[in-house]
């Protein structure tokens, strides 16, 4: 059974044995003291540090390390999509004399991607995609890959199930074309999904998580912030016929969507500062 934890001192972050913690280190809503900015950033320890996404501030990402007594060694940071509000606090890192830290990704978050309208560039900062392009410790995955023999990341999420997608574009070769962004990508740890936008669709990035491992709980963005809400409804009911221990909205899931979600049973309130232990 996993346990939730707020807000501890930074002295007993660590305390925890040899258990596997989540922490919430970068979020649109923060506890108290901790910085709230638009993006995601989450840390799993167990035997391996490692980091999913960056949010899309270095400052914020090296203000919240602080505040939560974490240093910012880490084995492997994982991209979960090539947006700018999950990647560009990769900065922070980069700009390390001693950094060496694998960084794995699909190969589609290096594209020029745009919003809806075409006019906002919403891809990962250019000077950072240059940098993984020659990095040496950069790993490309399209399939699954077990990191550790707790740690699955998905690769390419299938679309089997219904989902809302917002429409986004890349720019290839001057023209615009739609991004079905099949960059977007999950990682299972210890049977716990931790999702960055879910731009699959929660339903998919979970259905198909479970073709990989037993599933006892789901964490991240469930991008259902401009959904109707008869899909919220619709992704309420699959939660409600799901047999998980909890779920954990953040990010892109929006108010409305996570105050219909909030009716379930084991759904959990989810910030910057909050731990999980497995």
């Amino acid at each position: 059974m996993c346990k939730i934890y707020i807000n501890l001192h930074p002295n007993n972050y660590k305390n925890f044995g040899d258990k596997m913690q989540i922490k919430i280190l970068i979020d649109n809503i923060a506890y108290k003291k901790y910085l709230a900015q638009h993006g995601l950033s989450i840390i799993v320890e167990g035997k391996e540090r490692i980091l999913l996404d960056t949010g899309q501030s270095p400052l914020v990402l090296e203000k919240n390390l602080e505040i939560m007594g974490e240093d910012d060694n880490f084995d492997a940071i994982i991209l979960s999509h090539g947006h700018y509000d999950h990647a560009d606090g990769l900065s922070y890192f980069i700009n390390k004399e001693d950094f060496n830290s694998k960084i794995i990704m699909h190969p589609d978050a290096l594209l020029d991607k745009y919003s809806g309208n075409k006019r906002r560039y919403i891809g990962i900062n250019k000077e950072i995609k240059e940098f993984l392009k020659n990095y040496s410790n950069t790993l490309f995955v399209e399939e699954p890959y077990k990191l550790s023999k707790d740690v699955i990341i998905s690769g390419y999420i299938p679309r089997k199930n219904h989902y809302e997608m917002e429409k986004f574009y890349t720019l290839v070769n001057g023209e615009f074309k739609e991004d079905s962004i099949n960059d977007d990508m999950f990682l299972i740890v210890d049977g716990v999904v931790i999702t960055g936008c879910s731009h699959s669709g929660i339903i998919n990035v979970v259905e198909y998580a479970k073709t990989l491992s037993n599933i006892r709980g789901v964490i991240g963005g469930f991008h259902l912030g401009g959904a109707s809400e008869r899909y919220i409804n619709e992704v309420k009911e699959y939660f409600k016929n799901q047999d998980l221990e909890f779920i954990m909205p953040l990010h892109c899931t929006g108010f409305e969507a996570s105050k219909i979600l909030s009716d379930l049973d084991n759904f959990v309130y989810g910030h910057v500062g909050k731990i999980i232990e497995l």
